[in-house]
């Protein structure tokens, strides 16, 4: 998704509908889609240094880390599918006002319906991730 400026609420319902047209034509899209993008968080990823237990999501089953560096979000995984949806939460993170991410909680992820397609492995780690972040950003 291109990171113009929208706002939480928008960028959200970008990603629900792009989701749901996915999983109207297949649910394995929905997959292929987390992969292609798990592949462009390499582009711009954490950097080594970064990568610290302190940063892990430890939840996650593969090897997963988020924190801020250059003055915005980052994150790095070994796993595509972990990486897929790593990109969308940095996208929308990135995306957000100072004042809109004083007001978000885990639970307005919901609305996006990702979690819904993940396996429950997955799920806890989605979950993890967007509670790091918050915390970052407070």
């Amino acid at each position: 998704m291109e990171n113009k400026q929208m706002t939480f609420d928008e960028k959200i319902k970008e990603y629900k509908d792009h989701l749901e047209a996915l999983k109207n034509i297949d649910s394995l899209e929905v997959y292929q889609w987390l992969i292609g993008l798990g592949k462009q968080l390499s582009t711009d990823s954490l950097s080594k240094e970064k990568q610290t237990e302190n940063n892990r999501v430890s939840r996650c089953q593969y090897d997963l880390f988020v924190d801020r560096e250059d003055d915005k979000f980052k994150a790095w995984s070994n796993a595509m599918i972990a990486g897929g949806y790593a990109y969308i939460l940095v996208d929308i993170f990135n995306s957000m006002t100072e004042e809109e991410s004083k007001k978000i909680t885990v639970e307005d992820f919901k609305k996006m319906k990702l979690d819904e397609m993940l396996t429950m492995n997955r799920q806890t780690g989605f979950y993890q991730m967007i509670e790091m972040m918050l915390a970052k950003i407070r």
